[in-house]
């Protein structure tokens, strides 16, 4: 763990709450793929390694470690208040965007239990239920309006069984496994990331590097469009500057007739304009049309 420290500069920190020993071993498979390493240990034992790597070994007996794999790194210290409950290090280069969908995708559909905090609002849709009537004092408990159809009970409108962040009552986790309804999914989720001494929450986290990159380019057309509105040069309106004031002086030149070599020379490399060359049809319209001789009128008779 003291050389994992100092050989990445990411450090992933998850929770794994609820979370089976095959979901933990089938996302270390995965994390193999990017060269990367999943850590499971006690907060304790995390938190001296990280001690020993931010302020230096004082025990002579872990010495050998400074010399094999380097002396102290203080950024690291940031990372002991965050090392409590259930959290799993993931010690990685690779981009914690693309290593986010094989760690979160892995997750198991799990029953409600008695005094677990929900991490949902789950409502339970109305409908048959396929219980008998004799069951109904889960729903009387409840308060959930139901109704008796052909011999089972049905629930009339939906009704909210759990609510996120509150423990499940044993009445709610009864009716839910009566109901054969398994409403929560549990799996590893990234909480912080430890980024060469600095900490990215969560809310970082879900910006998508498109949108990101797009919102900063619409920045800097910003700063930009202000920059030429106030006359403040910076390095992205410089070359706009420049090729404006270009074109000036290019229209002065060819209104006065001055010679300017650079728009004499920016004029020369243009392509010259070819014209089309006629058709036979237009030529022949082109050729004026010889008059055509018309009989002059015969004489008036004489009358008798």
């Amino acid at each position: 763990m003291y050389e994992l420290f100092g050989a990445h500069k990411q450090i992933i920190l998850t929770s794994f709450t609820n979370v089976g020993s095959s979901q933990i071993q089938q996302i270390r498979k995965a994390l193999r793929a990017y060269n990367s390493t999943l850590v499971i240990s006690k907060n304790t034992l995390i938190k001296k390694v990280v001690q020993m790597r931010a302020n230096g070994i004082d025990e002579e007996e872990f010495k050998h470690l400074e010399q094999q794999f380097g002396g102290k790194i203080p950024e690291l210290a940031v990372l002991a208040p965050l090392l409590k409950e259930k959290v799993a290090l993931i010690f990685s280069d690779a981009s914690v965007h693309e290593l986010r969908l094989k760690i979160e995708a892995n997750k198991v559909p799990t029953e409600a239990r008695v005094g677990v905090k929900s991490p949902i609002d789950f409502t339970c849709p109305a409908g048959p239920t396929g219980l008998d009537p004799s069951q109904i004092n889960f729903f009387h408990a409840l308060n959930i309006s139901t109704k008796i159809v052909k011999g089972q009970i049905e629930i009339t409108k939906d009704f909210k069984v759990c609510t996120k962040g509150k423990n499940v009552k044993a009445s709610e986790a009864a009716l839910l496994k009566k109901l054969n309804i398994k409403p929560f999914e549990y799996g590893m989720k990234i909480a912080e990331v430890y980024d060469d001494g600095q900490i990215l929450p969560e809310a970082i986290l879900n910006l998508d590097p498109a949108n990101l990159l797009a919102r900063f380019e619409q920045g800097v057309r910003n700063i930009t469009a202000l920059s030429l509105g106030a006359g403040y040069p910076i390095e992205a309106t410089i070359p706009i500057i420049i090729g404006n004031a270009f074109r000036n002086i290019a229209a002065i030149s060819l209104e006065t007739g001055y010679k300017v070599k650079e728009v004499d020379a920016a004029a020369s490399s243009a392509p010259a304009k070819t014209e089309a060359p006629k058709t036979e049809a237009k030529k022949e319209e082109a050729k004026p049309k010889k008059e055509e001789k018309v009989a002059p009128p015969p004489p008036p008779k004489e009358e008798e």
